[in-house]
């Protein structure tokens, strides 16, 4: 039983990480929508909220990152790093295009 107790915590740390990303992309997105349609110029809040749903993976990684080293295991450290590493290149690659 505890050695899936800091499992469960990681769990339920993504979760709780990806549903507030969801949230408040969700909700700016919604706040971008009503300033559009009341014909106010509204990119920044959509492309905002665009950005957001889209980092919010990324930061989901970077939480697994943090507590895979608090946990100590560094197979799935290494691991996350990688695939943290490829995510921030692609994204730099991207905005230098």
């Amino acid at each position: 039983m505890a050695d899936t107790e800091p499992l469960l915590r990681l769990e339920n740390l993504l979760g709780r990480v990806l549903v507030i990303g969801l949230i408040v992309s969700a909700s700016v997105l919604a706040a971008g929508l009503i300033l559009e349609l009341l014909g106010r110029n509204a990119h920044a809040w959509l492309q905002s909220g665009l950005i957001v749903l889209m980092a919010t993976p990324i930061l989901r990684v970077g939480v697994s990152l943090v507590e895979y080293v608090r946990m100590r295991d560094w197979f799935f450290a290494l691991t996350t790093a990688a695939v943290l590493a490829v995510l921030l290149t692609s994204v730099g690659l991207a905005l230098a295009r």
